[in-house]
């Protein structure tokens, strides 16, 4: 439930390559309506979905329809968070690579990085996102180009296979996306992935220091459940209303309290998530009605009052509404199957 992000180091480097491209923060704002650092979270990340849209603004000021991997080139420059200290410091590559797989969330809190291998020789790491919310062109691209670039040097040197496979459609000669990327790149695949030999795996990292990465991934792992505390609260707002509820429906205020939270503190975790307050009440009385409903010895009355309903005539219109059959009539129906 948690609204995709990008790290903060991904937006100021896609605002700097940008302006050494000739646009103006006033030229972005006239495309997007908005003024990206207005939109950052308590946590200092930036929604996905606006950098999407500052990538599509970009390519369209600049006639690039290659922005996404012209910037991620540019970022790998840099250091781009504590993922890519994780992999500099790493005693070995495959250490660094399992270090992108475990923490990637804190590049892009979308989807999971996987490492699988082909046979003895090659290894393979995809980026797999949800199949109703797929990440731009523009985006995979900008997200593949920096890793890559970042770790050319290496890959260079002791990989004779090295590529870039993208699932999305596009051009049929592909020389200038492998002119930026300096990598060979192949369109409509089945995945979004880099392909590289698997001994290279084995191999020093660029500045190996284990003291150093093992505190590295202490701090990664408390970044990334801070980065996990709105699905934590969703959690337990859900529970709260649950409990609630047999006194009549809750107002935040009223959850806020349990929670040990100011009101204001909890609107705006909320607001960080892709749902909201009066929503979890309906979400709440849903899984609750569910449960209870299947509970035989429960009048529906009963489950009525438990939902803080008013009265049973508004809890049977809920309940066609969520499971399109009235209670009665969906309990006979479970109470058949078993």
């Amino acid at each position: 439930m948690r609204l995709p992000t990008v790290c903060v180091e991904y937006l100021d480097s896609l605002v700097a390559y940008l302006s050494t491209q000739g646009v103006r923060p006033s030229q972005l704002q006239g495309i997007m309506g908005l003024k990206p650092e207005a939109h950052l979270t308590e946590y200092g990340r930036f929604p996905l979905r606006l950098f999407e849209m500052m990538l599509d603004a970009g390519s369209q000021l600049l006639n690039d329809p290659y922005l996404g991997a012209h910037a991620g080139a540019h970022n790998s420059k840099q250091a781009w968070g504590m993922v890519s200290y994780l992999g500099m410091s790493a005693p070995s590559s495959r250490e660094a690579v399992h270090a992108v797989v475990d923490f990637s969330r804190l590049l892009i809190d979308h989807g999971d990085v996987e490492y699988s291998v082909f046979g003895e020789d090659l290894a393979c790491l995809s980026w797999v996102v949800p199949p109703r919310q797929q990440a731009s062109r523009q985006l995979v691209e900008f997200f593949f180009s920096s890793w890559y670039r970042v770790n050319k040097p290496m890959l260079d040197r002791w990989c004779s296979k090295r590529e870039i496979h993208f699932n999305h459609c596009g051009p049929a000669d592909s020389t200038e996306i492998e002119a930026i990327i300096d990598a060979p790149v192949h369109y409509n695949s089945g995945a979004n992935c880099v392909v590289f030999d698997n001994h290279f795996l084995d191999l020093p990292s660029r500045f190996p220091h284990p003291a150093i990465y093992r505190s590295l991934v202490q701090a990664a792992r408390a970044e990334l459940a801070n980065l996990q505390l709105e699905d934590r609260i969703v959690k337990e707002v859900l529970e709260c209303i649950v409990r609630q509820l047999p006194e009549g429906v809750p107002k935040l205020e009223d959850v806020a309290a349990e929670l040990g939270l100011a009101s204001r503190t909890l609107q705006r975790r909320l607001n960080n998530t892709e749902t909201n307050f009066k929503g979890l009440v309906d979400d709440a009385r849903k899984q609750r009605s569910k449960a209870l409903i299947d509970d035989s010895k429960m009048g529906l009355l009963d489950i009525s009052a438990e939902l803080g309903f008013s009265d049973q005539s508004a809890f049977q219109k809920a309940f066609k509404r969520w499971f399109g059959l009235a209670p009665g009539r969906y309990r006979m129906s479970q109470q058949a199957m078993q």
